[in-house]
């Protein structure tokens, strides 16, 4: 009985310290005022902005994930942004074993006679930017000397010397269409269809090389010595661009080439394809001139803050800078999420020029032009949900909106460790050429804003 009394005595006494706890006095809490966190957002941090001229980018590198996707040749008039033109160089090589990679050279017997030499380029439904309802023209030219495939190649290295012209081709795009050709690879006829625009060369070329001394059959050096390479120019403006799909790593890509068909003395129908693969080199020259255009009053630093310029291939990028975003040192950057307003310009013509669809921001160091951690380390499915930069569409009659989320670099910027200025261009700018206008940091109605969320200790 005895111990039954004391457990109900010590029930009643931990009860009772309970209810008195409830009170949300802590003991001790003044001496922990001053170490709480303190939450706050701001949307008013300084901004300037301006549009700036691209002078060059990488379009070639040895490693097929640095390379393009899409070569571009064209001669691009924009109603708003000037002209573009924008002409490829690639080398044609002698196939490779697909596991050991060993040359596996032609086989162009006693008694072949050649058929026909086709230039195959393959392209897709992103090939083209711009108006479509044109007629597209651009030639085929010999070079006259080769380039090293070992190096690195920008849009403002010159092409190469050129030599003879071997073809010109007009077309009318249609890459949501696939063309039909007979693939006698296998020495049996077999029908195939790929989006693709065929061009024809000059018969002799494929005689040529049915005729050559096999020694330039035994490496690809000394067949580039033979055929250096091609060059493709556009011959027409047009009010858009065409790209092909000259690299193995981009759909049908191992299908372009140079293909030779002939018979053999037996009569025996055969095809052999000097390839655009990850042995050849290629890269793409670009021109551009802004003069007369929408552009110009507003290219360079203190040259227009209200409206921004932006443009895929060698066109624009923007520069974005925060001028005293060291000012709030010591504070903890939970979320920076940076906004911009796309703008509908008078005279872009948005139903033809597709607008830009995916943004990238990249910082500039001593050692060269970086992307930021917050777009490289997000997932490559994920971008856009975990960096943004893709168009949002406005609601209730507003602007189309790019958002961003730059906290870790921001969280950079604000300890010093980054300068504070940003530098917004097209994702993959080579592949694509599209473009747009935005609100700058002093436009009236959607000036550039930067929301961030924070705690300061």
């Amino acid at each position: 009985m005895n111990r039954i009394l004391e457990g109900l005595l010590v029930a009643v006494c931990c009860l009772g310290l309970i209810v008195g706890c409830t009170d949300p006095t802590i003991v001790g809490e003044e001496l922990l005022e001053g170490d709480k966190v303190q939450p706050g957002f701001t949307d008013t941090i300084t901004i300037s902005s301006y549009t700036s001229r691209l002078d060059s980018f990488r379009t070639y590198t040895t490693t097929l994930a640095g390379q393009l996707g899409r070569y571009a040749v064209g001669n691009y008039q924009d109603p708003v942004f000037g002209s573009m033109e924008a002409s490829t160089v690639v080398q044609a090589r002698m196939q490779r074993d697909a596991i050991f990679f060993t040359l596996n050279p032609p086989n162009f017997s006693a008694g072949t006679t050649v058929d026909s030499v086709v230039l195959v380029l393959p392209y897709d439904s992103e090939s083209f930017y711009g108006n479509l309802n044109q007629i597209y023209s651009f030639e085929v030219v010999e070079l006259a000397e080769g380039f090293d495939r070992a190096d690195d190649y920008y849009s403002n290295t010159p092409l190469p010397l050129l030599g003879n012209q071997l073809a010109t081709h007009s077309f009318r795009p249609s890459p949501n269409d696939s063309t039909a050709t007979i693939n006698y690879s296998f020495d049996v006829a077999d029908t195939i269809r790929f989006p693709h625009i065929r061009v024809p060369l000059p018969v002799t070329l494929g005689e040529q090389m049915v005729i050559l001394d096999s020694t330039f059959y035994e490496s690809d050096s000394a067949f580039l010595s033979f055929l250096p390479g091609l060059a493709l120019r556009p011959t027409s403006e047009n009010g858009g661009l065409t790209s092909f799909n000259i690299s193995p790593s981009s759909p049908n890509g191992s299908r372009a080439g140079v293909y030779v068909y002939y018979k053999t003395s037996t009569g025996l129908k055969n095809q052999y394809n000097f390839a655009f693969n990850e042995f050849s080199g290629r890269y793409v020259n670009y021109e551009t001139d802004f003069a007369g255009s929408d552009v110009q009053p507003y290219l360079g630093e203190g040259r227009g803050d209200t409206l921004l310029f932006l443009k895929g291939g060698l066109g624009s990028e923007i520069k974005i800078s925060f001028p005293h975003i060291t000012e709030l040192k010591g504070v903890i950057v939970n979320e920076a999420l940076l906004e911009i307003a796309y703008i509908d310009f008078p005279g872009a013509q948005d139903e033809i020029y597709d607008p830009i669809q995916q943004l990238t921001l990249s910082r500039e160091t001593p050692d060269g032009i970086f992307l930021i951690d917050d777009f490289v380390l997000a997932p490559s499915d994920l971008v856009g949900f975990s960096f943004g930069g893709d168009l949002e569409d406005g609601q209730n009659g507003e602007a189309g909106l790019y958002t961003m989320n730059i906290s870790t670099h921001l969280q950079r910027m604000i300890d010093g460790d980054e300068n504070n200025e940003l530098i917004l261009s097209v994702f993959r700018r080579g592949d694509n050429h599209n473009r747009g206008v935005m609100a700058g940091s002093k436009h009236p109605d959607f000036p550039i804003k930067l929301k961030v969320t924070f705690t300061k200790p």
